[in-house]
């Protein structure tokens, strides 16, 4: 019978070590998953950006093409 016991014991403490390897994983998955956040919302915003000034060139230049060129004084 002390075999059974000792077994039961290797056991739950094996259960803890699990238990707080999978606590601690837990917490690196979900620091990895605000990074990866973080990340996505910097090149969204970088993109968006891009895109904003892309437009105001666009348009810049559209306004270009409408306007009569400034006459010059002479």
């Amino acid at each position: 019978m002390r075999n059974m016991e000792q077994y039961l014991i290797d056991t739950a403490d094996r259960c803890i070590q699990l238990a707080r390897a999978g606590r601690e994983m837990a917490n690196s998955l979900e620091a990895i998953s605000n990074d990866l956040m973080a990340k996505a919302v910097e090149l969204d915003s970088a993109r968006d950006r891009q895109s904003k000034d892309r437009h105001s060139e666009d348009n810049l230049a559209k306004d270009e093409q409408i306007r009569p060129p400034a006459k010059r004084k002479v």
